[in-house]
């Protein structure tokens, strides 16, 4: 079989495998969709803080199940399946509580173990999720992304009728927004400085929008909402360096929460940090998702409450990996969420 391994930071390389044996608590999944994760060209760079080379990267994926461990029931053979990228000790508390991430020993494949960019990719069982027969595999391989942003969302602890506000309008930024609504949320507001992502962003639901490039937070909501302080819980799914999380405690009213789902980068710089303990706000982290999470998310994405219209940007094969990383990192093509056709 193909397999794209990533020798060193910039060095992607394919080469032939033999098609691997699911151990007894094994699937055997033939990969058809692959999503690249905004995480991939972090790891392609060098940059991810937990990863080591050689390695396979691919973590959003679905399939069908093609062969089963002697644990496993062969009726599972052929089953369509979303995978969760999860490899656990299953002995810790965490793991007996089904909160697999967690897992003090807890590896994700793609990056700290090797993932899917191949055409055969085993897992445990119970981490290849079926999918109703009314989801599409390219919905289905986006359904760990849209799980970072619902298990996110739902750290906001969201009541019924609030009032959201999401900075940032890539694919996490907009499965958080739906997720919001989802949840209860009477009003979600997305900001972000790309006018298309927000042009998407109203497609798909957003209650109104505000573009930073022309408006800061507080004038965009007060255009809405008569006044920034009506915002009930932000979420910045940025990151980066900070300046997201601190504008919105610039803004945010007294006891309000806030979740940062974004990645942070080392040297993160909040110069009002003094205001989350004076202003009493509460900020939460959040890490990845729960199996519960793909089980509720496939539900409310085979009922259209949460959707993916519009979300796909380029479809490309195994062997182009490799140059649209480095379009990416270079900045010669824009994407949002590029899906990579295998065995099709």
């Amino acid at each position: 079989m193909r397999k794209l391994v990533l020798k060193e930071p910039y060095k992607l390389e394919m080469t032939t495998a033999e098609i691997p044996e699911p151990a007894e608590n094994q699937v055997r999944i033939h990969v058809k969709k692959i999503g690249i994760c905004g995480s991939d060209p972090t790891i392609y760079k060098g940059l991810h803080p937990y990863v080591s080379y050689p390695l396979v990267m691919g973590h959003e994926l679905s399939g069908v199940i093609e062969k089963v461990g002697k644990n496993v029931s062969p009726d599972r053979v052929g089953e369509r399946v979303a995978v969760i990228p999860h490899i656990v000790c299953h002995e810790c508390d965490a793991c007996k509580k089904g909160i697999y991430n967690f897992c003090e020993t807890l590896k994700c494949t793609g990056a700290e173990a090797d993932g899917a960019h191949c055409d055969y990719f085993c897992i445990e069982a119970e981490m290849a999720v079926k999918i109703p027969d009314e989801m599409s595999l390219e919905e289905a391989a986006m359904v760990e992304p849209a799980c970072v942003a619902y298990h996110g969302a739902k750290r906001g602890h969201i009541e019924p009728g609030e009032t959201v506000l999401v900075v940032g309008a890539g694919p996490i930024g907009l499965f958080c927004m739906q997720s919001c609504f989802a949840l209860g949320a009477g009003k979600v507001f997305v900001a972000d400085m790309d006018k298309n992502r927000l042009e998407l962003a109203k497609k798909l639901g957003a209650t109104g929008t505000i573009a930073v490039g022309e408006e800061n937070l507080k004038e965009g909501l007060t255009r809405y909402l008569g006044s920034e302080k009506k915002v009930d819980v932000f979420y910045d799914c940025v990151g980066e360096k900070g300046i997201v999380f601190n504008n919105i405690l610039e803004i945010a009213r007294r006891g309000t929460r806030i979740v940062v789902i974004g990645v942070l980068q080392n040297a993160y710089n909040v110069p009002l940090l003094p205001d989350f303990v004076q202003h009493e706000l509460s900020v939460s982290g959040t890490t990845m998702y729960v199996p519960q999470d793909y089980v509720e998310m496939i539900d409310l994405m085979g009922k259209k409450q949460i959707r993916t219209e519009g979300m796909v940007s380029q479809h490309i094969t195994l062997e182009e990996i490799p140059q649209m990383l480095e379009d990416i990192v270079n900045r010669r093509v824009q994407t949002y969420k590029v899906i990579v056709d295998v065995n099709e």
